[in-house]
């Protein structure tokens, strides 16, 4: 990113979002677009643009009329937005998440007009964030190959922290955080595996959750699945803390003895004292990196590929993880140089509302970056 390019910006609506875009481009020449208007000027591939708009928007009207006013309303954004970028020809567009509502239009406007990008979002690793030319979360720039990581050198990423995480996270004996040393003493008697539920119209379902389409669809098939753990081994499930539904009823429904609803400990605690992890592709799995935990994700995971996760790509491999799950193998290896490089990949989210990582700290990075996926080849 140079210091000269011309910048619009959309989609940084939130107090920390604001923060987080002021911070970045403190200075850049750049123009925030802070309210899309409407436009019923058709623009290439708006039919397109909205279907895929609405399929992952967190908010989907009841009524078959709602859909299909929402509809018509995202068709006129999109067209708006397109006449915005083609007339003005930005050097790069700004965009929080570029994965559903507005922000998706945004992102597809500008692929449509070649325009570059660059994407923003809190990181999987707490107090990080992602900031990434290709997008977020699965689509990320990340490389996917585990080759790459098999060949990093084992201090490639030594003044980056990421050891000084993975110690610093390792199980205790005592409770995380300021738990009931009572409630967690109960988790250690019991032989169960961890599942942590999303938030029902996050992008990471409806966007990256494969196989799964919602998250009651997922909850039917681990109540299938988890038939099949071992006699002494049962499925506790907790539902997101920002969920807008309850899954309650549903669960006690299955009137299933292998599927506990465990809303009360906290989830590190559930995850250190647990078998293992299954996730579709929340970030509740790579912190079971951290314990050691074997993981089974369904979705597409950032973090599932090679040997560091097993991965569920129907119902019965699902199953089948269920059945074997405490003997699931994963490579310590593998995990290890992936963790680190993501904390290289992923800076510090106070360093970057501090003003203290900038865009050339962002081009510093992505340079080494770019050797290092030279001297792979």
């Amino acid at each position: 990113m140079r210091m000269s390019e011309r910048i619009l910006c959309f989609g940084f609506n939130t107090k920390f979002q604001k923060e987080l875009i002021d911070a970045w481009t403190s200075e850049l020449d750049v123009t925030k677009v802070d309210l899309v208007l409407l436009s019923s000027k058709s623009c290439p591939n708006v039919e397109q643009h909205a279907d895929t708009a609405i399929e992952s928007a967190r908010r989907i009207p009841a009524s078959l009329v709602g859909e299909k006013l929402k509809l018509r309303f995202l068709r006129l954004q999109y067209n708006w937005i397109y006449q915005q970028l083609e007339k003005s020809l930005p050097d790069r567009v700004l965009i929080y998440n570029g994965l559903n509502g507005v922000n998706y239009l945004v992102s597809a406007a500008c692929k449509e007009l070649e325009v570059p990008q660059l994407y923003f979002e809190r990181a999987p690793l707490q107090d990080r964030v992602q900031i990434d030319a290709n997008g977020v979360n699965f689509q990320s720039s990340i490389p996917t190959d585990i080759e790459f990581y098999r060949n990093l050198a084992e201090d490639e990423f030594a003044d980056y922290s990421g050891a000084d995480y993975v110690n610093a996270h390792l199980v205790t004996d005592e409770p995380t955080r300021a738990g009931d040393p009572r409630g967690t003493e109960d988790l250690r008697s019991k032989s169960y595996v961890f599942c942590p539920l999303q938030v029902p119209r996050d992008t990471q379902v409806t966007v990256f959750g494969g196989w799964i389409k919602s998250i009651p669809h997922l909850l039917d098939s681990l109540n299938t699945a988890s038939k099949q753990l071992p006699d002494d081994v049962h499925l506790r499930i907790k539902q997101h803390p920002s969920s807008p539904v309850s899954f309650e009823q549903r669960i006690e429904s299955y009137d299933n003895p292998k599927i506990v609803l465990d809303n009360e400990h906290d989830v590190y605690d559930l995850v250190a004292h647990s078998q293992g992890v299954v996730t579709i592709n929340s970030s509740v799995g790579l912190e079971a990196f951290l314990f050691e935990k074997p993981v089974v994700t369904i979705g597409r995971a950032l973090y599932s590929f090679g040997d560091m996760a097993t991965r569920a790509t129907d119902v019965d491999s699902l199953c089948e993880a269920m059945a074997t799950f405490p003997s699931l193998n994963w490579s310590r290896l593998e995990r290890d140089r992936f963790v680190k490089f993501l904390f290289f990949w992923f800076p510090p989210m106070q360093a970057v509302l501090s003003r203290k990582y900038t865009p050339k700290d962002m081009q510093l990075r992505d340079q080494k970056f770019r050797s290092l996926i030279a001297s792979d080849r």
